[in-house]
């Protein structure tokens, strides 16, 4: 009989859910339930935590690679390597840390959180926990093995980027939106230097920024010249609701794109209201 997968003990799932809970707070602007957040996912999955390399181990299998068979088979051995060698007590420990914070400060519906590739995690965690038949377990590597060979989607989330990335990126902005302000080279050098942390430093950054940009299209609804127009406080709301749709555990080069844009909005805001 197949074992029930417990997603309070599944690492990667634990990160997903509380990042999900990250942009609901967010966009909710929940800022002391945020700072809960935060703190968790700065406590125990920062680097050198042994959270962060379990993490490290599901994230080395997940999502279309475009890989050639040898390196995904290489890929596999050396993830189930990896995670072997971790301290399973350590792991256990820390994750029940985790788990009672999250009891406690947040609140069990957090596990009720939508995570899109959830099957992928618990299918994962069960190769690595090493509790199942060989043969079932033969098929599953061979699923994941097909996913690290599968061409990536057009706009794949997070893809790790260079300095020519870098660059086609600020040369794409600054022919439609001339020069970059400092708030979005920032956000270019911090969506760069991410990927070594999985991403979690820039998606709170990513928060904090929707945030304060939300704060600032907000306040000037109070503007005289807004204020009396019904276009201009119609577009507003747009560009508010624009601001809340956006997922900051899921985020696209697109997605980049457009926070830049709206990181520019908010400038001429502080203009116009200056």
């Amino acid at each position: 009989m197949k074992a029930k997968h417990n997603k309070k003990r599944n690492t990667a799932f634990l990160f997903e859910t509380l990042v999900r809970e990250l942009t609901k707070t967010v966009v909710e602007q929940d800022t002391k339930r945020s700072a809960l957040v935060k703190k968790i996912l700065k406590e125990h999955f920062r680097r050198g935590m042994v959270l962060f390399s379990e993490l490290d181990c599901f994230n080395s299998l997940t999502g279309e690679a475009d890989l050639d068979q040898y390196t995904a088979e290489k890929m596999m051995f050396q993830a189930r390597k990896a995670y072997q060698e971790l301290d399973s007590n350590d792991v256990f420990h820390e994750q029940s840390k985790v788990i009672k914070k999250i009891n406690k400060d947040l609140g069990k519906e957090v596990y009720n959180n939508f995570v899109p590739n959830y099957q992928s995690l618990a299918s994962l965690s069960q190769i690595f926990q090493d509790k199942m038949p060989i043969k079932s377990r033969v098929i599953l590597e061979k699923k994941i093995i097909e996913t690290l060979t599968t061409s990536p989607a057009d706009e794949p989330p997070l893809v790790p980027v260079d300095n020519l990335v870098m660059r086609a990126f600020t040369d794409r902005f600054n022919q439609s939106y001339g020069g970059l302000l400092s708030e979005q080279r920032e956000l270019l050098n911090k969506y760069i230097t991410s990927f070594h942390e999985h991403g979690v430093d820039f998606r709170l950054f990513v928060g904090s920024e929707l945030k304060r940009i939300h704060e600032k299209v907000e306040s000037s609804l109070s503007l005289g010249e807004v204020s009396e127009d019904s276009k201009m406080i119609e577009n507003t709301q747009k560009v508010l609701a624009k601001i809340k749709s956006f997922n900051v555990s899921s985020l696209s080069e697109g997605d980049i794109l457009r926070l830049l844009k709206l990181q520019k909005l908010a400038k001429e805001y502080d203009t116009d209201a200056d």
